[in-house]
């Protein structure tokens, strides 16, 4: 007897991508097609793989979680003083409620791709996820609804500008990641816009000496040319993931959901600063 497979739904993405799985839905189902899957589908850009670069959510801590709203722990640095050698000693610290919401993007779709499965998979998988990956940035960096987004986060610190760099972004940026440091962080990542990040490549090893000391890089549109966010990612903030996403046709769009919250536990170790020449 021979071995038969059964192509069963595979909802956590094991063996098919997100536009396999929605092709699959569509040419059950036809206008009506949408599937939930148990993954975080911003996750699951295909050029990723060949071609690393790092979204905001990648710079985080995550947490799985199976509730709308969370309690997490958050200390806040408004009892320290300019000379205290560990602020972190006067930190007040406390407990919030934060909720999960949905961050969607959405992108017409021609009539003839949804009549050619593998052409309808490809058109998920590269550009509708490409979409929810910038909707997400904005979301992360900006905010919009429960989500505050790190860049309007009470507490959050910026460095004054023109404080020494000589003109040099790369004196700027570690200059920056010492000051998350006096909170008591240890700067690990950065945000910043890709006309600044383009020119830091031509700055001899600078990226890579970056990575060395364990120092990741965003670049994204979502954060003001000129400007960069230098934080202690992995301590001072968690994205609450509910590993839930949902794809489906909209009339003529389709539309990505994912569901997930963020937790600013510590937002003085996120430093925003002033690149020289840009800004």
């Amino acid at each position: 007897m021979s071995d038969v497979r059964m192509m069963l739904d595979d909802p956590e993405l094991t063996r098919r991508s997100p536009g396999e799985e929605f092709a699959l839905a569509h040419a059950r189902h036809g206008p009506e097609a949408a599937v939930e899957l148990r993954a975080s589908i911003s996750d699951l850009f295909p050029p990723a793989k060949r071609r690393p670069r790092l979204t905001v959510r990648h710079l985080l801590r995550k947490a799985v979680v199976d509730a709308d709203e969370v309690t997490v722990f958050a200390e806040r640095a408004e009892n320290t003083r300019p000379d205290d050698a560990a602020p972190e000693w006067e930190f007040a610290v406390g407990a919030e409620t934060v909720r999960t919401q949905p961050i969607e993007a959405a992108v017409p779709v021609p009539k003839e791709i949804l009549a050619d499965p593998a052409a309808l998979a490809a058109f998920v998988d590269y550009r509708l996820l490409v979409r929810l990956g910038t909707a997400e940035n904005d979301v992360l960096l900006n905010g919009t609804g429960p989500i505050r987004g790190l860049l309007a986060t009470p507490g959050l610190r910026r460095r004054p500008p023109d404080a020494g760099d000589g003109g040099s972004a790369a004196r700027a940026l570690l200059a920056t990641a010492a000051l998350c440091e006096w909170y008591g962080g240890s700067a690990d990542g950065i945000v910043m816009h890709p006309d600044d990040w383009w020119p830091l490549v031509g700055d001899g090893a600078f990226l890579e000496r970056l990575a060395v000391q364990g120092v990741r890089v965003s670049r994204t549109r979502m954060v003001p040319a000129g400007t960069a966010l230098v934080g202690d990612f992995t301590a001072a903030a968690t994205l609450l993931d509910r590993r839930s996403s949902v794809i489906r046709l909209d009339g003529d769009a389709l539309v990505a959901e994912i569901r997930e919250g963020l937790a600013v536990h510590l937002p003085g170790h996120f430093v925003l600063t002033e690149l020289p020449g840009r800004a």
